[in-house]
């Protein structure tokens, strides 16, 4: 089963379209079952969650853990996706100064 896991910082109202990008799974491989888990070190981080063409969250406030998201508690979204779909978490920064975005993909082939 394949994790990603990653911080990033954004900018002061910035928005990071896809920390996904890049990623070998931001486009699957295979059938699959998708948790995403999503933590911020403050407030002020929002995200959008999309697998393929579902919305999964839009405008989601993160909680602030300032950590890595923690299998199961933090790891609220889930979907199932077909091979081929794109796997999406736009972060947006609503401050007026960094902040770090903590996320988690979990993908299990169904």
């Amino acid at each position: 089963m394949p994790l990603i896991q990653q911080s990033v910082s954004i900018a002061a109202n910035a928005t990071n379209e896809n920390v996904l990008a890049g990623s070998q799974y931001e486009y699957l491989p295979w059938n699959a079952f998708i948790e995403f888990g999503l933590n911020r070190s403050a407030t002020g981080l929002v995200a959008d969650v999309y697998s393929g063409s579902d919305i999964l969250a839009e405008g989601m406030l993160l909680t602030s853990q300032n950590r890595v998201p923690v299998y199961p508690d933090d790891f609220a979204l889930n979907d199932v996706a077909a091979a081929g779909e794109r796997l999406k978490v736009r972060i947006r920064n609503t401050t007026g100064g960094a902040l770090t975005a903590f996320y988690a993909a979990r993908i299990t082939q169904v």
